[in-house]
């Protein structure tokens, strides 16, 4: 048996996807497992302190893979790949892993003003 806690915070970006640069709120989570007696796994604030400056670099800017120069005030940041949602998803996963002990998961849930959202979830194996 383990123990797991699952962090999540509130953030908006835009992202740039089959060529439609657009904008709206994430929800960025993490979980991360322990033993199952442990207290406390981690403490809930740390992570989502760890996820908040994980994705501060993308306030104020679209994320994407062709700079089309600045779209309604956000300015471009350019990766090497397409930023759909599992590319997103991974690169945080990358970069918590080393930062988060006993990290199992990352979940970035993309969501919009009107009707819909989808999470993609990224985890360890196992």
């Amino acid at each position: 048996m383990r123990l797991t806690m699952t962090a999540a915070i509130q953030a908006r970006w835009a992202h740039r996807v089959d060529g439609l640069i657009h904008s709206h709120p994430w929800t960025v989570e993490a979980t991360v497992e322990g033993p199952a007696g442990a207290a406390m796994v981690m403490p809930a604030d740390d992570l989502e302190t760890i996820l908040r400056t994980a994705v501060s670099p993308w306030h104020g800017s679209y994320l994407t893979d062709v700079d089309v120069g600045e779209w309604k005030g956000y300015t471009p940041t350019v990766w090497d790949e397409e930023p759909t949602v599992e590319e997103i998803a991974r690169r945080l996963w990358s970069h918590l892993e080393p930062l988060v002990p006993g990290l199992t998961s990352v979940g970035l849930v993309e969501s919009t003003e009107f009707d819909r959202c989808r999470t993609v979830r990224f985890s360890r194996d196992g």
